[in-house]
C-alpha cells in the first residue's frame, strides 16, 4: 500500500472511528462511560495499517469522539489508551480472524479496563474512581471483541483483505 493510501486509509478510520465511538451508537454504563462500536474499527485498522498509522487513527478517531462528545477532560488518556490497543495485532496475517488477533482482543479487555483505571486514579486522585469504571469498560471490551469478531468473519470469507488493501 502507498504512503498515500495509507494516509487515507488512516484518515477513513479515523473518521469511522470517531462516529462509531461517539455518536452512531451509544449505552451508557454505571461508571460514567459508555458502551460503543469504535474500538471494534481500532482492532479492524490495526489490521490493515502499518502500527504508527494505526495508532494514528486510533488516537484522533477516539480523542476526536471524547472531545466533540462532551468529555475533553478524558481526550488524552483515551489517545494513550486507544493506541494502545493496536500493539497486540498483526497486520501480517492473510486473515482478519487469525490466532493472534483472537489473543489481541483478550488483551485489550485488560488493557482499556487497567488503561482508564489508572486514568481516573489520576484523574480524580481516588482509587475507588479509578476502580468504578472498570465493569463498563470490560463489558465495552466484550462488545468490541464480538463486533470485530463478525466484521473480520465477514471480510475473511469475502477476501476484502487482499482485495482491498494490499
Amino acid at each position: 500500500m502507498s504512503k498515500t493510501k495509507q494516509l487515507a486509509v488512516t484518515a477513513m478510520f479515523a473518521a469511522f472511528i470517531t462516529v462509531l465511538t461517539g455518536f452512531f451508537f451509544k449505552i451508557p454504563t454505571p461508571g460514567g462511560g459508555y458502551i460503543h462500536l469504535g474500538d471494534s474499527l481500532i482492532y479492524l485498522a490495526s489490521c490493515v495499517l502499518p502500527l504508527p498509522f494505526a495508532m494514528a487513527a486510533a488516537a484522533i478517531g477516539a480523542g476526536l469522539a471524547d472531545l466533540l462528545g462532551g468529555y475533553a477532560a478524558y481526550v488524552l488518556p483515551t489517545m494513550i489508551v486507544k493506541s494502545l490497543l493496536c500493539l497486540p495485532f498483526t497486520r501480517h496475517h492473510e486473515k482478519f480472524l487469525c490466532m493472534r488477533n483472537v489473543i489481541a482482543m483478550a488483551v485489550c479487555a485488560v488493557i482499556t479496563p487497567v488503561g482508564y483505571a489508572l486514568a481516573e486514579m489520576i484523574m480524580y486522585q481516588s482509587v475507588a474512581a479509578g476502580l468504578e469504571g472498570i465493569p463498563g469498560n470490560i463489558v465495552q471490551g466484550i462488545g468490541s471483541a464480538v463486533l470485530f469478531t463478525v466484521i473480520a468473519f465477514i471480510f475473511d470469507k469475502s477476501g476484502v483483505k487482499h482485495k482491498v488493501f494490499h
